[in-house]
């Protein structure tokens, strides 16, 4: 009789560390999705300015035309918010601190002690590295999410008063 072949014994680390390594690029895809988010605010919030901007020129260049008295302050008012909005929107990019790995740091991973070092102790220092920076990464794009919510609704805001100056206008018209 022959005896069946025993598994090959693992142990869950090999497991943990690709969870590890999967929510590292999760968080790090995630920061980049918030700041593309946060330009496209910005682009939309001067666009909107600008439409705005066009807007009372068209409107004001009228002969005769004279801006309605109810209509100035929901002007200003979207004016104010846009600008709130775009600031908001450039705040998501600010770099902020990842506490990524110095240079400095993983220099010393090449020191021979550390490099013939038995794999398990390596894989458990990048995985404690990794964990720490996803910590750190989760608090910085949490901060990032506020902004960008932020920046969504001042520009919500803006859009109302927007469309309360162009109310007042067409109906005094």
């Amino acid at each position: 009789m022959t005896q069946p072949e025993q598994a090959s014994v693992t142990d869950a680390g090999t497991a943990y560390g690709q969870l590890i390594a999967d929510q590292l690029s999760e968080e790090r895809n995630r920061k980049a999705s918030l700041e593309a988010r946060g330009v496209t605010t910005v682009t939309a919030a001067g666009t909107l300015v600008t439409l705005l901007f066009a807007l009372t020129a068209g409107v004001t260049a009228a002969p005769g035309f004279k801006l309605p008295a109810g209509a100035d302050v929901p002007l200003l008012l979207a004016l104010i918010a846009f600008v709130i909005a775009a600031i908001f929107g450039l705040t998501t990019n600010l770099p902020l601190r990842y506490r990524e790995p110095t240079a400095r740091g993983l220099a010393k991973l090449v020191d021979a002690r550390f490099w013939a070092a038995p794999a398990k102790i390596g894989e458990l220092r990048v995985a404690e590295l990794q964990v720490a920076l996803i910590a750190a990464m989760r608090s910085a794009n949490n901060l990032k999410v506020r902004l960008l919510i932020f920046a969504i609704a001042a520009e919500l805001i803006a859009i109302m008063f927007l469309f309360w100056a162009v109310a007042v206008i067409l109906y005094d018209a």
